[in-house]
């Protein structure tokens, strides 16, 4: 089980780092229509929201359901593109240029740490640091898959901010 979901994170979150890498510093920090974040922006969010690999270290507890029993769930809410969210205040991107550099190499670290972290423990045990509002505390498989749908979900926004950027700004320099 753990190398399934590891090896569909380590795939996400390779085309989020190649996506951004395709992009100039000026592009990465150019928002290419009103309410839109940047792709430095998004890239930004989702470091910040890699913080969750902490959790999957922080205390937990025998699992006393399904281990994935939230992993659908978790899919349908990420991958429904039509859905509209607004990241709790802890996530949300800084409005300051972002440092390309800075960026892509904070973003490997810290998924590295996650698979490192990730593939030696028991991804069945439910982590008991943070519990998300509406679907409580989730198991470290379903912390996992959250990272992923959360991944795809901003993989398919960066995807059309970098299609909305004037041609020539979107070249890496």
């Amino acid at each position: 089980m753990n190398e399934k979901i590891l090896s569909q994170v380590k795939a996400a979150t390779d085309e989020l780092i190649k996506l951004l890498t395709s992009l100039s510093e000026t592009a990465l920090n150019t928002r290419p229509f009103e309410g839109s974040w940047t792709a430095a922006q998004l890239g930004d969010h989702l470091l910040k929201s890699y913080g969750v690999g902490r959790i999957l270290e922080a205390p937990v507890k025998p699992t006393e359901r399904e281990p994935n029993e939230k992993v659908e769930l978790i899919r349908k809410v990420m991958l429904n593109f039509d859905t509209k969210m607004n990241a709790p205040e802890f996530i949300v991107p800084s409005d300051d240029p972002i440092d390309k550099t800075i960026l892509l190499n904070s973003l490997q670290n810290v998924s590295s740490k996650i698979f490192q972290i990730a593939e030696h423990l028991d991804l069945s045990a439910t982590c008991t640091g943070f519990a998300l509002p509406e679907l409580g505390e989730l198991t470290r498989s379903e912390w996992l898959h959250f990272i992923l749908y959360h991944t795809q979900r901003h993989n398919n926004q960066l995807k059309n901010i970098i299609q909305k950027l004037p041609k020539h700004a979107s070249l890496p320099r």
